[in-house]
This record gives structure tokens, C-alpha cells and sequence, in this order.
């Protein structure tokens, strides 16, 4: 997989998928305005995603956790443009999808 291209030019797909990667997995939203920035690698030169997590996300580990791995995955290139799109839609789907109850 090759890493994801033009990351300053999807900004608002990565915001997007962060945050319904959150609703899918929390059901709940959060506000992510403040909560990670783009930077430019000084080694690498490649642009990546930092996190700058308030008390927000800080006081609640298993959501630092989850958004730390997501932010990871990115910036290692284990997600490309076209995978987020796929989850995107994949959350999308199964987000109308009706709840079963089992007993």
C-alpha cells in the first residue's frame, strides 16, 4: 500500500473518518476542532498528523488510545485515501442497518 498521498489536500476526509470512527466505535461524538494538527516531518519531510489532545480526549484513556493507533495508522501509510473512503461507506452502511437484540 503506498502511504497517503497529498494528506494536506484530504484534511477533511481524515477529519471525517476519525470522526465517525469514534461514533462507530464509542457511540458518541466528539468535537476533534483543536484536538490533532498536520506537521511536517523534520527527518522524513513527509507531512503526518500530531496529536494535540486536550482534557477532552486526555481524560479519557481508551479514547486517547483509540485516536492515537487511528493517527498511527495514517501517518505509518497502513491507510490509504481509498481505504479510508471504503471504511467511510462501510460506516455509513452500517450505521442504518437495524438493531438486533439478542437474548
Amino acid at each position: 500500500m503506498h502511504q497517503m498521498e497529498n494528506m494536506l489536500q484530504n484534511i477533511d476526509l481524515i477529519h471525517r473518518y476519525l470522526s465517525i470512527s469514534i461514533t462507530d466505535q464509542f457511540y458518541s461524538t466528539v468535537d476533534l476542532e483543536g484536538e490533532y494538527t498536520f506537521t511536517q516531518n523534520i527527518v522524513s519531510k513527509k507531512t503526518i498528523i500530531v496529536s494535540t489532545f486536550t482534557s477532552k480526549i486526555l481524560l479519557h484513556p481508551q479514547l486517547k488510545l483509540f485516536l492515537t493507533a487511528l493517527i498511527t495508522e495514517i501517518n505509518n501509510g497502513k491507510c490509504t485515501v481509498e481505504l479510508i473512503r471504503e471504511r467511510i461507506r462501510h460506516f455509513e452502511e452500517i450505521r442504518y442497518l437495524p438493531v438486533r437484540k439478542i437474548i
